[in-house]
């Protein structure tokens, strides 16, 4: 299986990646079962799928982690305004 290394993994990398491991988006689509939209949503961060990424990460033998990096919520606290200071 061919190992990428990718400093930030972009789409364009997913799918080299993949198409080097001998599978299409239109495979992994017949595979999971989905559409083929839905690999791309996933490919391009656009949604979320935890049984897509999982497979994709195998395919490309890295860590999920890695290819889907899970985004941190910043939280921001706003005075309550409610209260006279």
């Amino acid at each position: 299986m061919l190992q990428l290394e990718v400093k930030g993994t972009h789409p364009e990398e997913i799918k080299a990646a993949m198409r080097m491991n001998g599978v299409t988006a239109a495979m992994l689509a017949d595979e999971l079962k989905v559409s083929q939209s839905s690999i791309s949503h996933v490919i391009n961060k656009r949604s979320r799928s935890e049984r897509i990424e999982n497979r994709i990460a195998e395919l490309v033998g890295l860590p999920r982690d890695k290819i889907f990096p899970r985004k941190t919520s910043l939280l921001r606290r706003h005075p309550n305004l409610s209260q006279p200071n």
